[in-house]
């Protein structure tokens, strides 16, 4: 029999090419052992053997040898989806083998490929089985499902579909580049790692109530981590040690019930880097790669057969690795795309303990698919959810608006007497107060010598910044901050400057040392940034974001009166003179506060957490939960009919995320220089992986119009000839303010 290649290796002799038969027992050997932990290593093993079928072609290989182009006759993928296919009914991985390049397609679209007469698929088909059995042995004729398949779940099916086509991804992937899986076992490591945090936490001082709280949330923690597994909740008020403690509880978890990751979800990319550095100060000092954290500013297009993948996609992780943290972005939107680069990840989630931190953020358009699926991966592939916040949503299931809704006694919420833990830490007293304009807000701001303004959308950050600016004396300005993700996320760390010993001239270390700081902001501040002022200006918007935003108001109860006695934080709530807000939901959830705040009292804000169940329950009636637009159809219908590209379509946590220039700020400008300058090697590619990571820190996202007129006005150029990364040139980013345009703040991507 000849000898038939699955890939050459560029400049080595054909001998040492990949086999056919050995890169098919690879893949399905990795595949199997992948998908064991949810009952599907039959059918991932046979989605191995049967990925590359088509190879067998004789056309294929004369591919290889460049005797031929490439093109439809050298379509590979088709011929293994063809034969899973014609079993009736037809095997799930037939659309994990047609998508293992292509991405997932449409029921339809599927059908109308096998069908296709140009692939010529039942003449061919009988040469090709003849040559898999003759190299590697008889395909079976069935494949055993896992039973909650097997219950004819619809949804159950479209996911299990996704994590097929995950297992084999990743196992072709390694298989091809000759990597192995990751050596670090968090089985191996979870003892150590938590004895790590309980020495953290124990080092921490003692005294005063917030600390004395924060210590018996971690307790409590760690008593509830022996609870079976399933959903979790940690309603904690900000400053209230969460993160710690959420941590404890997860390796606790893990420890318990032999899982296999802890996946750590973020809200925003602009406090992604302080709590993964955090938790890689504590769990990873000597830097062995317990902790990785992945989250991408640039979208990966959908594949195509036969396309070479770019080095963005190349970067894109398995999450093959003990602790990973990322943003929600990033794990919702894996959860629903179609294609491998992002799906790759997926079945490494499964036997994992997922740390939801910010809850209260997740996409209310995506709610009812994102419960759904959640559900399913706690019930079938062995995932414990823990969602934390101070602003706990609740997520109550209404039949009408929110289906997919936790049931009462669904989720186990871990500190005891929640409404005690609030009151007792209770550092601020809420005002409301009148429109203010910029220049009577900028004086209230100027006379004071600490203090935050978050306002909803940049160019109102722009406007009071400038004004703040032009009414302080000279020597005072150094004291005026703006923060904004118009500012790339080093430019936004610089100026926090770090946690435990931040720079001379930084925001944290004026705010530690007692100096003048001014800082003005949107409301990217809110969520997990630790931050300390003894007054915050917030202007109206959601409930959530007015209550997070007095987080950053007397954090640690320190606080003193003129005379030296205890006293509260203030937060101001105000309405700009120019009330502009971002459009879609969060203008919706502003106009329900403004109604919301006159039927509670100022206190219930800080001490009753009972309170944002009701007005999430409230929001979830008035907004979209599962992004329906009109004449469309909604994500869960079309999951129930296997319509993977229209789900990818719709799934997305920001319907507009923009497109993401590289900025000349502090270091990222020698990074554009150094590649740019960079002599091609032979076989090294110019720009990979660790290129993109260190470029990730000088990343700003500019809406898809405002990118369009720098690329015309030749303000934001390739990175590289063939490489959809852009820079911008020097001039459009200014010191303290990020990136401009003529002058002005770019447009808002959902206000932050």
């Amino acid at each position: 029999m000849p000898e038939f290649y699955a890939h050459t290796l560029e400049g080595e002799p054909v001998a040492r090419w990949q086999k056919l038969e050995e890169h098919l027992q690879g893949v399905a050997n990795r595949a199997e052992c992948f998908a064991r932990d949810f009952s599907a290593d039959e059918e991932a093993r046979v989605a191995g053997w049967l990925h590359d079928l088509g190879k067998f072609r004789d056309e294929f290989q004369s591919y290889l040898r460049k005797e031929r182009e490439g093109g439809t006759d050298t379509h590979h993928a088709v011929y293994g989806a063809a034969l899973a296919f014609e079993n009736n009914p037809p095997w799930p991985c037939a659309f994990a083998i047609a998508g293992h390049h292509a991405g997932l397609h449409n029921l339809h679209q599927l059908q109308s490929l096998v069908e296709d007469p140009k692939y010529n698929v039942g003449s061919r088909l009988p040469l090709l089985r003849q040559r898999f059995q003759d190299a590697i042995g008889e395909i079976p004729r069935t494949v055993a499902l896992p039973p909650f398949i097997e219950q004819g779940n619809p949804w159950g099916l479209e996911f299990y579909i996704r994590m097929v086509l995950s297992c084999l991804v990743d196992a072709d992937y390694l298989d091809s580049s000759g990597q192995a899986r990751y050596v670090i076992r968090l089985a191996d490591t979870c003892d150590t790692l938590l004895k790590r945090v309980i020495k953290e936490r124990n080092s921490k001082p003692t005294d005063g109530t917030v600390n004395q709280v924060r210590h018996e949330v971690f307790a409590r923690c760690l008593e509830k981590a022996g609870m079976h597994q399933g959903f979790f909740s940690l309603t904690v008020p900000t400053g209230g040690g969460k993160t710690l403690s959420g941590m404890a509880f997860a390796l606790a978890h893990a420890q318990r019930w032999g899982l296999q990751r802890v996946i750590v979800v973020i809200p925003y990319l602009s406090i992604i880097e302080q709590n993964a550095g955090e938790y890689r100060r504590v769990l990873d000092a000597d830097k062995q790669g317990i902790v990785v954290e992945h989250h991408s500013a640039v979208p990966l297009p959908d594949d195509h057969e036969q396309r070479n993948r770019s080095p963005l996609e190349l970067a894109a992780e398995n999450w093959d690795a003990p602790v990973i943290v990322t943003t929600s972005v990033q794990f919702i939107e894996s959860l629903f795309a179609s294609f491998p680069a992002k799906c790759r990840k997926l079945h490494n989630i499964a036997r994992s303990v997922v740390i939801m931190d910010e809850v209260q953020t997740l996409p209310s358009h995506l709610l009812n698919p994102l419960l759904n699926v959640l559900r399913e991966l706690k019930e079938n592939y062995g995932v414990s959810f823990l969602f934390m916040t101070a602003t706990q949503p609740a997520f109550r299931h209404n039949p009408i608006y929110l289906s997919e809704g936790f049931k009462t006694g669904e989720v186990t919420e871990i500190t005891q007497e929640t409404a005690r833990t609030f009151s007792s830490l209770q550092r601020v007293d809420y005002q409301r107060e009148d429109v203010l304009d910029w220049r009577t807000l900028a004086e209230r701001m100027a006379a004071l010598p600490q203090a935050l303004c978050v306002v909803n959308v940049r160019k109102h950050a722009f406007a009071l910044w400038e004004t703040l600016r032009s009414l302080l004396p000279n020597h005072e300005r150094d004291s005026l901050f703006h923060l904004s993700s118009a500012m790339c996320a080093e430019h936004r760390l610089w100026t926090l400057g770090e946690i435990d010993n931040p720079r001379a001239g930084s925001i944290r270390n004026r705010l530690k040392n007692g100096l003048p700081c001014r800082v003005v902001s949107t409301q990217l501040i809110e969520a997990g940034v630790d931050v300390d002022f003894p007054i915050v200006f917030r202007a109206l918007g959601p409930l959530d974001s007015i209550v997070q935003a007095a987080g950053r108001c007397n954090r640690e109860g320190k606080r003193r009166d003129d005379e030296g006695r205890p006293c509260r934080g203030e937060v101001i709530i105000f309405e700009p003179e120019e009330h502009s807000l971002p459009s879609g939901v969060y203008k919706t959830a502003t106009q329900q506060t403004a109604t919301f705040l006159t039927r509670i009292s100022d206190e219930s804000l800080a001490t009753n957490p009972g309170i944002f169940g009701d007005y999430f329950s409230q929001l979830f009636q008035l907004t979209p939960t599962d992004h329906a637009r009109k004449r469309e159809s909604t994500i869960q219908e079309d999951r129930g009919e296997l319509r993977f590209r229209e789900v990818s379509r719709k799934a997305r946590v920001i319907e507009e995320d923009g497109m993401p220039v590289v900025v000349p700020y502090a270091r990222g400008k020698e990074l554009i220089e150094e590649i740019r300058a960079r002599e091609p090697l032979p076989g090294r590619a110019r720009f990979d992986r660790h290129d993109f990571r260190n470029l990730q820190r000088f990343m700003v996202n500019v809406r898809a119009q405002e990118f369009q007129r720098l690329v015309n006005l030749r303000m934001a150029t390739p990175l590289l000839p063939n490489l959809e990364l852009y820079c911008l040139e020097e001039g459009c980013y200014h010191s303290h303010l990020g990136l401009l345009i003529d002058k002005h703040p770019t447009e808002d991507l959902c206000g932050v």
